[in-house]
């Protein structure tokens, strides 16, 4: 246990004080950030112009899907220092220590948990003082809800990612898989395009994807008393089309996920990628 939690410590240490991978670990952020307000913003409003209060809901929703994508991008980017000791060598010298395979992968595991946490509160803080800063109308305990679903949020990012990660044996290989996973997060999540206006391949991708699952729980704590303000009123079949569509509420086969299903989809999801991940460890060895 001691020597698992040496080898989070040095692999989390490692990527914090790497800023330029800490930066790009938000690249896919960033770009979600500059659609959003150059392009997306305007369109998604205009879409509703008989609302009053929707460029308040419109906010919520976007910062809302940064915080279910974040743990994603911020664990492949932690990930860099395990490939960089394929690369060198290094993790020979891990492999002979008396470390098991369990101690090894919980280690990795571990540390990208971590660096993925402190970067989704870091995103967490940034959203709650961009939503302040425009008047989006915001209650304690959605915010509270917001900070315990990053627990889950960031576990089920960090497991995933380090289960496909695992299988790469290069540099190049990695930034590649990096960038694809980047890009693709957006899309997958519902941040770039509502999830209703996706074809229905992708809305069904989507659903599957555990980031997405994330996403609409964060959406429900973040966006509740912005819904309430702009839906006040409105018929029933207004408000649940508008939560389909906006991927709040997901669904698959006739199957509608409440929260406590996507809670638990997302962390069986994990383990299934966690039990792969120590399979590619045994082959390593």
């Amino acid at each position: 246990m001691i020597g698992m939690l040496a080898l989070a410590k040095r692999n989390t240490l490692c990527y914090l004080r790497d800023r330029q991978s800490v930066l790009f670990s938000l690249m896919a952020v960033l770009i979600v950030v500059l659609l959003y307000l150059l392009f997306l913003r305007d369109i998604l409003i205009s879409s509703y112009p008989e609302m009053d209060g929707m460029p308040h809901l419109i906010d919520a929703w976007v910062m809302a899907g940064i915080l279910g994508i974040v743990p994603v991008t911020a664990s492949a980017g932690s990930l860099q220092t395990m490939i960089e000791d394929r690369v060198s060598g290094r993790d020979r010298d891990i492999a002979v220590t008396p470390l098991s395979r369990w101690e090894i992968v919980g280690g990795h595991v571990l540390s990208t948990f971590a660096s993925g946490l402190v970067m989704s509160l870091l995103a967490l803080v940034i959203c709650l003082v961009y939503l302040v800063a425009v008047g989006c109308p915001l209650s304690a305990a959605g915010v509270a809800e917001c900070v315990v679903l990053l627990i889950p949020s960031a576990l089920s990012g960090s497991v995933i990612v380090y289960a496909m990660v695992s299988f790469i044996r290069s540099t190049g290989a990695f930034s590649g898989f990096f960038t694809v996973v980047s890009v693709m997060i957006g899309f997958l999540a519902g941040i770039y395009m509502p999830m209703g206006t996706m074809p229905e391949a992708m809305q069904i991708i989507g659903t599957l994807v555990p980031a997405s699952q994330m996403a609409a729980l964060f959406r429900e704590s973040l966006c509740s008393d912005a819904m309430a303000d702009v839906f006040a009123g409105a018929p029933a079949d207004v408000l649940g089309g508008f939560r389909t569509d906006m991927g709040f509420d997901l669904a698959l086969g006739g199957f509608e996920f409440s929260a406590a299903a996507s809670l638990v989809y997302s962390l069986a999801v994990a383990a299934v990628f966690m039990a792969i991940a120590v399979l590619a460890v045994r082959r390593s060895r």
